[in-house]
């Protein structure tokens, strides 16, 4: 574990080494030299100048606030016309999906004003937005990408860059590098809003440049990184400052979700002091975020104990879910159910609202199924009904949550997919693994994330276990 001072230092420097990588693995045409990915190698004073291509003009005196730091600009960052369209496509689109369940909207309203003030935060916001642009307006060209490391290419091959959005979000990402090689020594930076804002942008491209392939990838080994950052600035899932906060929720969303896929545990070791009944809604929608990744340890920890323990620890899950669900108020509950047409359709669409809290029941569910799937059971046709029951009512919901918002609601979508997913593991009838696989293909058209290799892992677990 780095010390405090050293964590953003250690992240930079995990990227820097995937990102000198890259530039003769890829054959990349950027406008940057690679001895700039090279931090200063000496702690740098507070008020000594930066590199003015990192920083806009600083004018004027006596400013007051953030704006003081020098590796922040007083003006606005001018913005181009194209990058004022991505711009405009990170606050439209992509920040409400990291806002999802954050009523204060941190990603959509606080961090778009820190952007225009400092370079860094810039270009990650364009880098993130030019390649989420690229998956929603060019899918043909996404490949898979075996070491899950940008670009997006044929691992092992040098070739150039397909598309022209790629191309640009690659230069932004560089460029994000290049600005933090020189800034990250300044200690007021490394411990500044803006630099946690940065890294989630940071790998919010590279979750979407990823492929879907994480084993010794950019984006799963730069999430350790964003933890050692989290743990040296104190943010968890309570501080008071709503940016750390929300900053921290994204994260853990993202790191949960590839330990699932990694059979790892989630990295972070921050327990909630608040009790349920004090919880707000709001609150109550991210508290599953935190039990999820406590289902996903649970997995993942399959071999470690004796199967009596893990029924014990199985079970203390399984309480903890039904007391958070026993917790909700009535704004949880489905405002409206649609009846089974007489077509035999398997799933009925349900509509919970708003929209962070169906996530949350989403997230519910398939942490249930994660806990199920992984407890082991001492047999008896009483304990078989049970889980199944619980399974069926999971698979049932996550769908139903699910066909409600396949239409155009992007942000549900990105939960909704996961939640099919851990639906597809435990369902075995082959009518209701078609209804479920065209499910989730529907949603993978929507996110464009991750790509259709994960319907090929699905129907692979079902021919093992078949």
């Amino acid at each position: 574990m780095p010390s405090p001072n050293s964590a953003p230092l250690e992240w930079y420097d995990l990227l820097a080494e995937d990102a000198i990588n890259n530039i003769d693995r890829y054959n990349l045409n950027l406008d940057l030299d690679r001895t700039s990915f090279s931090r200063r190698q000496s702690p740098v004073a507070e008020a000594a100048n930066i590199d003015p291509q990192l920083q806009s003009p600083r004018t004027g005196e006596g400013v007051s606030s953030s704006s003081q730091e020098q590796w922040n600009s007083i003006k606005n960052i001018p913005l181009a016309e194209d990058e004022l369209v991505l711009f405009q496509h990170y606050v439209n689109v992509i920040g409400p999906i990291l806002d999802l369940c954050d009523p204060s909207e941190q990603f959509t309203a606080t961090v778009p004003g820190l952007a225009v003030h400092n370079v860094g935060l810039m270009k990650s916001l364009l880098a993130v937005a030019a390649r989420h642009m690229a998956l929603m307006h060019e899918p043909q060209l996404q490949q898979p990408n075996l070491d899950g490391q940008t670009p997006s290419s044929n691992a092992g091959n040098s070739v150039p860059l397909a598309s022209p959005l790629i191309q640009l979000a690659t230069q932004y990402y560089y460029e994000t590098l290049h600005y933090l090689s020189q800034n990250l020594l300044y200690p007021s930076y490394s411990k500044s809003r803006e630099i946690i804002a940065t890294s989630i942008l940071i790998s919010t491209y590279e979750m979407w440049d990823s492929g879907g392939q994480y084993s010794n990838g950019a984006w799963e080994r730069h999430l350790r990184g964003i933890f050692w950052i989290q743990r040296a600035q104190n943010n968890n899932g309570e501080c008071k400052d709503p940016l750390r906060r929300a900053a921290w929720w994204q994260w853990i969303r993202q790191d949960t979700w590839v330990a699932f896929r990694e059979h790892r545990r989630v990295l972070t070791i921050w327990r909630p002091t608040k009790r349920l009944m004090d919880l707000s809604p709001d609150e109550l929608a991210l508290r599953i975020v935190y039990i999820c990744g406590r289902c996903v340890d649970f997995a993942a920890n399959e071999r470690k104990y004796d199967i009596n323990t893990r029924i014990e620890q199985g079970g203390k899950l399984l309480q903890a879910l039904e007391d958070w669900y026993r917790a909700l108020p009535a704004s949880f509950q489905p405002i409206h159910r649609v009846p089974l047409p007489e077509s035999g359709a398997l799933f009925a669409p349900i509509w919970i609202h708003p929209p962070s809290y169906a996530a949350a029941i989403q997230t519910f569910h398939f942490a249930r199924i994660v806990a199920v799937i992984n407890q082991p059971s001492m047999g008896g046709i009483d304990d078989f009904r049970v889980r199944q029951r619980l399974l069926d009512e999971s698979v049932e919901t996550i769908c139903g949550i699910t066909m409600m918002h396949q239409d155009n609601d992007l942000s549900s979508a990105m939960v909704n997919f996961q939640a099919l997913y851990a639906a597809g593991l435990c369902v075995q009838s082959p009518v209701k693994q078609n209804a479920v696989l065209r499910i989730l293909e529907k949603t993978l058209e929507i996110t464009k994330f991750p790509p259709k290799t994960l319907l090929n892992d699905l129907a692979d677990y079902w021919g093992a276990e078949s």
